[in-house]
Formats: C-alpha cells, sequence, structure tokens
C-alpha cells in the first residue's frame, strides 16, 4: 500500500463512492487503500472493493490511522473538518505532516470564519492550526483557497493543482427536448445551509414573480446543522412566488439531479464563501448563465479558467439576457477541456509520483 486515502464526514457519500470507484478502475488498486472516518453505515462502500475500512468513531481508530499512516508513502485527507481523533494522531506524530495531503473541500477551510463565536471553536482551532501550518501538500483547484490557508493558518505545505472528484467532471449531457414549456427556470443556490444567502436573492427577485418562471431551490443537502434556516426558506419562498417556487427536499440520485440541472436557465450561488464549484461547472458546461458573487475565491477561479459568470452583488436587471452563442461555446469547451475524465487522471498522477 503506497497511498492511504482518509474521507472526512461525506454526506449521502457525495465525494467517496465515486472518487473510490475512479481509483479502483484507473490506477493499481492495490496502491490505494481507503478509510472512511464518519463510523456510520455506509450504503454504497460494499461496491469499491476490498481495498477500505470504516473507522469507528472512537479512541480506538487513533491506532488504527497509525499503523496505516506510517505504512504509507503518501497520505491524502479528503477534507479537514472536525474529527478529534484524526487530530490526536497527527500531533501524537508530528513528523508524518510532511507526507500528508490536505484535499480542500472549502467548509473545512472556512471553519476559521467561525473560531471566535464559542469556547468551543476557539479550541478547535488550536490542533487545526498546527496541523495545517505543517502539512505537506494542499489540494484544490480553487487557488484562492490554498493561499487563504497560508494567510489564516501560516500553511507552509506546496500547492497542488488537481478538481479531485468526478462531480467535476464535463458532462456531455444531451439537452434535446429536456425543457418543452417557455417558463425560465431558475436555480437559487446548491443546499439548505445558510451561506447560500437564498431570502437576499428572493428579495431581489421578487420584482419578476409575476413573469413565466419556475424557482428551483436545492435544499436536501447539508440542513442539518441549522434545520429552522430550510424552513424560513421554504415559508419566504412560498409566501413570494407561491407555486412557482419548487423546493428540492430530498436527496436525488445523480442522474436525476443532473436532469434537473438540464432544465435550468440561469443559476444564482449567492454564497459568501467558496461553495457549489461541482453545480457551478456543471451548469457552465450545458451552457447556462451563472450568477455569484464576486468577491469570493469562486469568482478568481472563474476568471482563471477563461469561464463567463456574473455578480451576484447587483440587483439582477440583466437576468433575463441570455449567453450569446460565443460566450456559452466558450463556457461549454473550457468546461470540457479543463473538467475532463483524462485531465483528472493525469492530475492524480501528478500528485501520486
Amino acid at each position: 500500500m503506497k497511498y492511504l486515502h482518509i474521507f472526512s464526514y461525506d454526506e449521502n457519500e457525495k465525494f467517496s463512492t465515486s472518487f473510490i470507484e475512479f481509483i479502483n478502475e484507473n490506477f493499481n488498486l492495490n496502491e490505494h487503500y481507503f478509510l472512511l472516518t464518519s463510523g456510520r453505515k455506509y450504503n454504497n462502500h460494499t461496491k469499491s472493493g476490498n481495498n477500505l475500512e470504516i473507522l469507528p468513531y472512537d479512541i480506538k481508530s487513533i491506532g488504527i490511522l497509525t499503523k496505516y499512516i506510517n505504512k504509507s508513502e503518501k497520505v491524502f485527507f479528503h477534507g479537514l473538518s472536525n474529527n478529534k481523533y484524526i487530530d490526536i494522531t497527527l500531533l501524537l506524530q508530528p513528523r508524518v505532516l510532511k507526507k500528508c495531503n490536505w484535499c480542500i473541500w472549502g467548509g473545512d477551510l472556512y471553519l476559521y470564519e467561525s473560531r471566535n463565536s464559542s469556547f468551543r471553536t476557539k479550541l478547535r482551532e488550536i490542533p487545526r492550526r498546527t496541523i495545517i501550518k505543517n502539512i505537506g501538500g494542499l489540494i484544490t483547484h480553487v487557488k484562492g483557497d490554498f493561499e487563504l490557508a497560508q494567510k489564516w493558518y501560516g500553511a507552509k505545505g506546496e500547492y497542488y493543482y488537481s478538481f479531485m472528484y468526478t462531480s467535476n467532471l464535463f458532462k456531455g449531457y444531451n439537452l434535446t427536448n429536456s425543457k418543452k414549456d417557455e417558463e425560465i427556470y431558475i436555480q437559487i443556490g446548491n443546499s439548505g445551509l445558510d451561506t447560500n444567502n437564498h431570502l437576499e436573492v428572493f428579495t431581489k427577485l421578487e420584482k419578476y414573480k409575476t413573469k413565466k418562471i419556475q424557482i428551483i431551490c436545492p435544499l436536501s443537502y447539508a440542513y442539518e446543522s441549522n434545520p429552522s434556516y430550510r424552513e424560513e426558506v421554504i415559508k419566504a419562498g412560498k409566501e413570494i412566488f407561491g407555486d412557482k417556487f419548487i423546493p428540492i427536499l430530498e436527496f436525488m440520485p445523480f442522474d436525476e439531479y443532473l436532469n434537473l440541472l438540464s432544465k435550468v436557465d440561469i443559476a444564482i450561488f449567492n454564497h459568501d464563501r467558496q461553495q457549489a464549484v461541482g453545480n457551478i461547472t456543471t451548469l457552465l458546461g450545458l451552457g447556462k448563465k451563472i450568477y455569484i458573487r464576486d468577491n469570493i475565491t469562486t469568482w478568481d477561479f472563474c476568471i482563471e479558467h477563461g469561464l463567463k459568470v456574473f455578480d451576484s452583488n447587483g440587483d439582477f436587471e440583466d437576468l433575463f439576457e441570455m449567453l450569446d452563442n460565443h460566450t456559452r461555446e466558450r463556457n461549454i469547451e473550457n468546461i470540457k477541456d479543463k473538467f475532463s475524465k483524462e485531465k483528472l487522471k493525469k492530475d492524480l498522477n501528478k500528485l501520486f509520483s
């Protein structure tokens, strides 16, 4: 075993299952081993092969982690969220941090912003600061997040570019007859987190409520931390847009979700931090018009990748001005080129070499 992959809690196996399958199909599976750290039963892990183990969420995991980390040439932490047993393991043997790499998910980085909200968050940041400062490599396709890790945590590790997960792959989806009506479908946000700032968007779009629109609002993902917020969004959406507001409350299989995205004309991701990059790249690859804030790292990511997006900080006066064919095709070609299966294999080969 050369490469150890340690996954943080992955709700609905959003990243882990497809990534493990991709590695096992495209690389030597005998060189890779996967540890899933949530301690709960994974629905799909049996499809991923024999190079996988689920860790208990208790002190026993420290011994298991120590054994596998010391046996490995390189270690990849897929997300660094709140797992005290991982923190303890790394603090007990700081020398191994040089061969460790952090695949930044976004939310794990932006925990920094809540560091002073309580004594518990202050305590949480103590081991995180030591680990992130000294970890050997930081992996993300949003370079601005790497720069924030340097600024916030004094990270000294190397920067490696990779979009890592198959959710970011270009989808060559056939849109023929995917939408047969004349209504404009507008997606707002990608989850039930308050970082989507749904209500601000609702207020700005209220002036268009009499037009032929449908408001698609995915709320099934990541709402458990603040379920009352989701209820607030549903209530406000119904009050403003009535039957034109369509909340998505159940987790959808990927093919169904992709079919839903194919109907979207405009998507507004009003996040106040890097989030929903997989949604954004998928929709841009489908030729859709996207709004994000111009003061977050995702905006710079889009500019760096030659992707035309619009600023959600404004009042959406140009909302219904669709992309011209040249801009639309350029977005599609850039996504197709930079988020292909071949590009992912190439990037991962660099990480493993």
